[in-house]
């Protein structure tokens, strides 16, 4: 019987290896399936690892800088601060204080209202030029409890005596005369009313006494409404005020 013939030994196995180029072109095709899947952000949600390198190759560099909408800048120049979105804990804080405030806190606070008044007062100096009027020593009225006299004839008998006693004080400068009409209702048709009357009778009052330049600026007169619902209400008063000298 014939020997079979021994093989000669020819080396290590190699057919499981494959080429190098067979080597690329299964991972490219790979690749080409997970670009696909990050971009659709399907299957294994590979868009946190694959499509987010996409992305970022997409978008790299500084907008603004060249007509291409990206720079050769990966990084700004001039770094800024980080912007965190937090949300808000605060809560309201409910009024606990029993005076002006809101807080009951041990800080005195001055009343509000006297406040903004004292505020609104210093404002007014600033915008108008105001100046103190002259200081009264003291005052008297002479109320006429019977009606005015007739529009003819404003100044009566017991007009003419009292306005004679007065003129002597008139004249020696440190008095002055105000002819007030009190309105029989507080409306404006009759206050308007008052104070036509209340012009008349000073006009017959300079007349009568004969005065003129500043004895007759020191002689006024004014409409008021009566101040009390108990108190009789008079015609008309001659006040006279004494005021202090320079």
């Amino acid at each position: 019987m014939a020997k079979r013939k021994k093989i000669e030994p020819s080396g290590a196995n190699n057919g499981y290896l494959i080429s190098f180029g067979d080597t690329m072109t299964a991972l490219l095709a790979f690749f080409i399936v997970l670009n696909s899947l990050a971009t659709e952000q399907t299957g294994a949600k590979l868009h946190d690892g694959t499509g987010s390198f996409v992305q970022a190759g997409k978008s790299h560099g500084m907008p603004g800088m060249f007509s291409s909408g990206q720079s050769r800048f990966p990084m700004s120049m001039q770094e800024s601060s980080p912007i965190y979105a937090v949300g808000d804990d605060s809560t309201e804080a409910k009024a606990t204080g029993s005076g002006p405030d809101d807080d009951a806190d041990t800080i005195w606070v001055r009343d509000r209202t006297m406040e903004e008044y004292d505020r609104f007062l210093l404002a007014m100096e600033r915008i108008s030029k105001a100046s103190p009027d002259q200081e009264i020593k003291g005052e008297v009225a002479f109320d006429r409890m019977k009606a005015l006299p007739s529009p003819e004839e404003p100044l009566d008998e017991a007009m003419r005596e009292q306005l004679m006693q007065i003129l002597p004080l008139l004249l020696t400068g440190r008095y002055e005369l105000d002819v007030v009409v009190w309105a029989t209702t507080p409306s404006d048709s009759a206050w308007r009313r008052a104070a036509g009357q209340a012009q008349e009778i000073r006009t017959r009052v300079l007349e009568f006494m004969q005065l003129q330049g500043e004895d007759a600026a020191r002689v006024r007169s004014c409409a008021r409404p009566w101040f009390s619902s108990t108190i009789k209400r008079p015609s008309m008063s001659l006040q006279v005020r004494m005021i202090a000298g320079e």
